[in-house]
């Protein structure tokens, strides 16, 4: 909803506007730092035009229960509802800074606006501790720092102001990267641990650079939760492709980062390219690392149950390493769990690793969930989590990653060579 409101009396219209809040929201001022220097360019009449179209492009970026307080000409207060977390802000931002990429026409001409931003996440309205006048005063001093630090947008919490400076080089070189299809996929087997049969294998990303392969860490933390789906959006269908040309009949796990999960069109881009491409969803497993919001959000567990209710497979990947979750799996709708590395292969020379891991393998047993031990090094490490009664699992000892034909090889034959 946008509010005509004079400057002095923004704080009480604010007031009103995240009175009504329940969830997580943000307060932003967002700024076009060039519009004087376009009114002396296009004339009064031109900057009237301008200003126009710099709060329609707003108007048309925001949700129905987001607000938008007209402030001046060249500036205006926003409200963001029903954020995900302070991760989904920094989304917001790069929707903003993106809108006003593409220039404005006018007489002839295509002037750029040039925008800055700040936003500052508030959390919940219940557990609110500042006015609605601190949120604008903070709001106002995020801008003055994307303003001073020429960055499109700024990013503060109701405590820290942190600029969000997302490595656009590097977003641009994986988007090259994709085009010219220098990212692809390895698929690393996961075998029944009694029978040592292939019983799946999970696709791994691999970015070729240079004749380097350049490890996910290295990279994916620094791409912004929009260059994230991207990436998601173009290895799913990949891998799709590959189970259709490789006549894969095991079951493949994709990792889904949770920010994905935040995507309103996730389960419908999953469901439909997996339809397209002709696999059944049931030779799917979608593998989310576990976090503290995928147990705190009843939203999470929806979604998740959503999900199987179409077919595909959920599991929950490197669990244990926050082990004060272990009793909330129960939750979650889940087709297998995945037990951390860091546990499983300790358990030959850490006591508590070992005691860990059991406690997970006989939970999930209890709970009738499979469960996958990650990191199997060596055939001692193997003997160990077989006489804890793992029932599957995956490391060098027993299948190392490897190209998609070497893959469907190994499938055919069945069975590891270890």
């Amino acid at each position: 909803m946008i509010v005509e409101q004079a400057e002095q009396e923004t704080p009480d219209r604010l007031t009103e506007s995240i009175a009504s809040r329940s969830g997580k929201f943000a307060v932003g001022i967002i700024a076009l730092t060039n519009l004087s220097d376009l009114g002396e360019k296009f004339g009064e009449d031109g900057e009237i035009l301008i200003a126009e179209a710099f709060r329609s492009r707003l108007t048309a970026l925001l949700r129905p229960d987001d607000d938008l307080i007209v402030i001046a000409k060249d500036s205006v207060c926003v409200v963001l509802d029903n954020l995900i977390d302070a991760h989904h802000l920094e989304l917001a931002g790069l929707k903003i800074a993106r809108l006003f990429e593409t220039p404005f026409e006018i007489a002839g001409q295509m002037p750029q606006l040039s925008i800055r931003a700040g936003l500052v996440y508030a959390g919940r309205r219940t557990r609110l501790s500042r006015t609605a006048n601190d949120l604008y005063q903070q709001a106002e001093n995020t801008c003055m720092t994307a303003i001073f630090e020429n960055k499109s947008f700024a990013i503060a919490s109701t405590e820290v102001v942190a600029p969000v400076d997302h490595d656009w080089q590097l977003s641009q070189r994986i988007k090259a990267a994709m085009d010219n299809h220098h990212i692809s996929f390895d698929y690393q087997p996961k075998f029944n641990l009694e029978t040592l049969s292939i019983s799946g294998g999970e696709a791994l990303i691999r970015w070729r650079d240079d004749g380097r392969i350049i490890p996910p860490d290295e990279y994916l933390a620094a791409l912004s939760d929009e260059m994230l789906w991207e990436l998601t959006i173009y290895g799913y269908r990949r891998v799709l492709r590959e189970i259709v040309e490789y006549e894969l009949t095991v079951p493949i796990a994709f990792n889904i980062d949770p920010s994905s999960l935040t995507q309103a069109d996730f389960l419908d881009f999953i469901r439909r390219e997996t339809h397209l491409w002709g696999v059944d969803p049931g030779q799917i497993t979608l593998e989310i690392t576990e976090n503290k919001e995928l147990f705190d959000l009843e939203a999470s567990k929806s979604l998740l149950q959503n999900i199987r209710e179409q077919g595909f497979r959920i599991s929950l990947d490197d669990f244990g390493s926050d082990h004060s979750n272990m009793l909330r799996i129960r939750e979650l709708p889940l087709d297998e769990i995945k037990i951390d590395r860091s546990l499983c292969g300790n358990v030959l020379d850490d006591d508590d690793a070992r005691q860990i891991s059991q406690t997970v393998i006989s939970l999930a047993n209890a709970l009738n969930i499979p469960c996958i031990a990650e990191g199997i090094e060596d055939e001692e490490t193997l003997a160990v989590l077989r006489e804890l009664e793992c029932g599957f699992g995956q490391g060098f000892h027993l299948g190392l990653p490897m190209g998609i034909q070497d893959f469907a090889k190994l499938q055919a034959q069945k069975t590891p060579t270890c």
